[in-house]
């Protein structure tokens, strides 16, 4: 397997980190190792006082289809990646400085998730996105879309773990600015630079603020506290996922996770 990379730039000029989820070949999947050295990466530009804003993005066409289905995992194993990528989501969630995703192709599943984690999320025209939890048997979605789409479309996203297009995405909310294909990264952090432009502790009290009036901390945490005592998919449910969402199909058509 090719080692998992992390790509890390910072603007000392304008304050805007770039964290570039680096394995195009593989669009952009996460593997534990992976997750981890982008959890470290966050960590590190948010402990860095010249960075004020960050943006997520993805090399290639792709922001990221979820979990890295060639990652070879026991039980404990995959455990033990859930509980890196609950802890990368809820470190974005949580940051006290603006996130910005500059979202490519396919969004999907923990990518998904990681995208819904940053306050403001730029999807090119031809993006897709998908929350497959309810298929693949992990009941992890809710916390954040309710607060980004509402009760009413979050039910449809989670309980059918349909595809999205990204003019469906930016009607329902879930995108706050939709650019032409090959522009997410450029329109992010051209963002990125509006937020950076202003007073950084007046920005990280307004994130305090929204936090704390939206629960959205509180839900994730308590999402994260049933997901851990949820004992898993139903064997028929995960044969049904595993044929769907074959070893490698994500990378071939997308309509994996």
């Amino acid at each position: 397997m090719d080692a998992p990379v992390i790509g890390v730039e910072r603007d000392r000029a304008t304050g805007v980190a770039q964290l570039r989820i680096d394995r195009p070949q593989a669009r952009n999947a996460l593997t534990t190792e992976a997750a981890a050295r982008l959890l470290q990466a966050v960590e590190g530009a948010l402990a860095d006082d010249a960075v004020r804003v960050l943006v997520l993005s993805g090399s290639g066409p792709d922001f990221c289809v979820g979990g890295d289905r060639d990652e070879e995992l026991g039980n404990e194993g995959r455990a033990g990646r859930l509980r890196v990528f609950a802890r990368l989501q809820r470190t974005v969630a949580a940051a006290p400085k603006a996130t910005v995703a500059a979202i490519e192709g396919r969004c999907v599943a923990a990518g998904a998730e990681l995208a819904a984690a940053c306050d403001i999320r730029v999807g090119a025209e031809d993006s897709v996105y998908r929350f497959p939890g309810s298929r693949l048997g992990v009941p992890i979605g809710a916390a954040k879309l309710i607060g980004l789409v509402g009760l009413g479309a979050a039910k449809d996203l989670l309980l059918t773990s349909r595809w999205v297009t990204a003019h469906e995405a930016y009607h329902l909310g879930l995108l706050q600015r939709l650019v032409p294909p090959g522009r997410a990264g450029a329109e992010a952090t051209a963002c990125a630079a509006e937020i950076s432009a202003n007073d950084p502790g007046t920005t990280a009290l307004l994130k305090q603020r929204l936090q704390r009036f939206s629960g959205v901390l509180e839900r994730i945490d308590a999402e994260l506290r049933d997901a851990e005592s949820f004992p898993g998919p139903e064997p028929e449910t995960q044969r049904g996922a595993q044929r769907e969402t074959g070893r490698g199909t994500e990378r071939e058509t997308g309509r994996g996770a």
